[in-house]
C-alpha cells in the first residue's frame, strides 16, 4: 500500500522560507565620511569657449569672508607674464612663439622637435644647445633629447621657478592646503575631503591667449562619493555665475619690450 502524502505538510517547510529570510538583517553600505570635488575650469576668449589645461589650483579650508585678508595679499600679488619675463632675458621671438604655442612655463613641457632645430621654425637657443650638447654625446638624437642641459638656468626654468616660488609663499599662508593640476580638458579630482566650506583658488593668475585670470571661489562640500562628484562638477569660468560666490579677476596681457641695449 502506497503512503499518502498530504501536500500542505509537504510543502509548509518550503512556504516558511521566505519569511525566515526576511528576519535576517539587511546589510547596508555606510555612506561615505569624506568629500570628492570634481573641477572643470574653462573659460571664453572672443567667441569660443576653451578648457584651461595644466593649470593647478588649491582647495583652501574657510569661506572668502573668513579668509578676506589672505585673499586681498592673493589679489595684490603680481607675477611678470612669460613673455615679458623672458623678453627681459633677452630671448629670440621664435623662442617666445614656442613657449606661447605649447603653452609651457619651461622648456621641459614639450620634447623638442627636429623642426625647432632648422629651417623656418628653428629656435635659436635650441639650436645653440643642440650643437654644443652634439660636441659631447657624437650622437644627433642624443644630442636632441638632452639639449635642454645646456641651455642658461633662467631661458631654462627661470620663469616656472619663479612662479612657483610665489605660488609657495602665499599656499604657505593657508594651513592644510591641497592642490590639483588640470589635465588637458581642464578637468581635475580632489578626494578624502572633510566637509566643510572651502575656498577654490589658482592663487596666481593663469595666462591665456590674451588674458590672466585669478580665481577664488567659495565651495560648500558634502561627503558624497565618486560617482555623484562626476555627476555635479563645479565649474569654473570667466563668465560671471550668480549661484557661484566667487572672485574673478580679469587683466590683458601686459606688452613687453625687450630691454634697451
Amino acid at each position: 500500500m502506497q503512503p499518502i502524502i498530504r501536500p500542505a505538510a509537504f510543502l509548509l517547510p518550503f512556504l516558511l522560507l521566505p519569511s525566515y529570510f526576511c528576519l535576517e538583517p539587511a546589510h547596508t553600505q555606510n555612506p561615505p565620511a569624506t568629500g570628492v570635488l570634481r573641477l572643470k575650469v574653462k573659460y571664453k576668449s572672443g567667441e569660443t569657449t576653451k578648457e584651461l589645461s595644466r593649470k593647478r589650483f588649491f582647495l583652501i579650508k574657510g569661506s572668502l569672508d573668513e579668509n578676506k585678508s589672505l585673499i586681498e595679499r592673493i589679489r595684490q600679488t603680481a607675477v611678470p607674464s612669460r613673455e615679458c619675463y623672458y623678453r627681459a632675458r633677452n630671448a629670440s621671438d621664435a623662442l617666445i612663439k614656442w613657449l606661447r604655442e605649447n603653452d609651457c612655463e619651461s622648456v621641459y613641457c614639450r620634447d623638442i622637435e627636429d623642426k625647432y632645430l632648422t629651417g623656418t621654425d628653428a629656435v635659436p637657443e635650441f639650436r645653440a644647445a643642440y650643437d654644443q650638447a652634439l660636441r659631447e654625446f657624437k650622437t644627433p638624437e642624443l644630442a636632441r633629447l638632452w639639449l635642454t642641459v645646456y641651455l642658461p638656468p633662467d631661458i631654462r626654468s627661470g620663469f616656472y621657478n619663479e612662479k612657483q616660488k610665489t605660488i609657495g609663499t602665499l599656499a604657505a599662508a593657508f594651513p592644510n592646503v591641497m592642490s590639483v593640476m588640470t589635465d588637458r580638458h581642464g578637468s581635475a579630482y580632489l578626494t578624502d575631503i572633510e566637509p566643510g566650506v572651502y575656498i577654490v583658488s589658482n592663487l596666481v593668475a593663469s595666462e591665456t591667449e590674451k588674458t590672466s585670470i585669478l580665481w577664488a571661489c567659495e565651495k560648500e562640500i558634502k561627503a558624497v562619493d565618486l560617482s555623484m562628484a562626476i555627476r555635479r562638477p563645479f565649474i569654473l569660468s570667466n563668465e560671471k555665475d550668480a549661484k557661484i560666490k566667487c572672485e574673478i579677476v580679469e587683466r590683458p596681457l601686459p606688452v613687453c619690450e625687450k630691454p634697451a641695449k
